[in-house]
């Protein structure tokens, strides 16, 4: 009896080790490179310049969870193509894509002898990938991107994730908000834009904006939002719903304004009720 109970304890003292010793939450590994690539020796005619600095999931306490996460974030960090390499290859394989393809496009017209050639030579990508919320439920994973192939201007562009730790599964506009919600939640995204443009010292005070330059049709749930603990961040890249000039767009949606559109019993409520009591 006394041998059994000793067993016992040292079981229980396993799990308990076990269970500690189980990765919660996502953890991720950081990998980043930066670099530059000279189209021809002489480094006058132009250079791709490179610079990559991303976290990626290697460890979660469901390895078929943390599988579907770290396709999707690889996918859409370097493409489908990259899935099935190896973590610490992924970002020198990249890189090398991009200088092949920087030398495809550009090396044929390096040699142009017409005086009037306006090409620039001179290309940039940077890519940024990083974890947002993080908790035994949800992770948010972040996506920014400036792309330069030489022309007028370079694009800048930010992409959000929000997954479902029990399923690895993205959480859609669906699984938060009540049916029919797309024109009611476009209205207070427009209305949240003119709150923040009276606090913001970037911008000049909206009163109206229907008076100014955002395309006002094309303001609407976009799928791209990340979740906080304060609430729902949508995000609008240039040319989304507004000319290049007036850049990014980030509009802040706080639960206590959300309430309304909210499903109850959602993957979100816990933050929810630690916001509205």
């Amino acid at each position: 009896m006394k041998k059994q109970s000793t067993y016992l304890i040292l079981f229980t003292l396993a799990t308990l080790f076990f269970l500690s010793c189980t990765q919660r939450t996502i953890k991720t590994d950081e990998k980043d490179i930066l670099k530059k690539f000279y189209l021809t020796s002489d480094t006058a005619k132009g250079a791709l310049s490179v610079d990559i600095e991303v976290e990626i999931p290697v460890a979660f306490a469901d390895s078929n969870v943390l599988k579907c996460i770290r396709k999707t974030i690889i996918s859409n960090l370097f493409g489908e193509d990259y899935v099935s390499h190896a973590n610490d290859s992924l970002v020198q394989l990249f890189c090398e894509e991009l200088h092949a393809d920087y030398k495809a496009n550009n090396a044929p017209l390096v040699n142009v002898k017409d005086s009037s050639n306006k090409y620039s030579f001179n290309n940039e990508h940077t890519l940024s990938g990083y974890s947002l919320l993080s908790d035994k439920k949800i992770y948010v994973y972040g996506i920014e991107r400036y792309v330069d192939m030489g022309g007028a201007h370079g694009l800048e562009t930010r992409n959000f994730y929000n997954f479902d730790l029990k399923t690895g599964s993205l959480i859609t506009e669906k699984d938060i908000f009540k049916p029919n919600f797309e024109f009611r939640l476009a209205e207070l995204i427009k209305k949240r834009i003119v709150e923040d443009s009276k606090d913001s010292t970037d911008m000049e005070p909206i009163m109206d904006i229907e008076d100014t330059d955002f395309w006002t049709e094309s303001i609407k749930p976009n799928a791209n939002f990340y979740i906080t603990d304060e609430g729902i961040n949508y995000v609008f890249n240039p040319y989304e719903i507004a000319p290049y000039y007036m850049g990014q767009t980030e509009v802040i949606l706080p639960y206590n304004r959300l309430k309304d559109f909210l499903k109850p019993n959602s993957i979100i409520s816990y933050l929810v009720e630690k916001q509205i009591k």
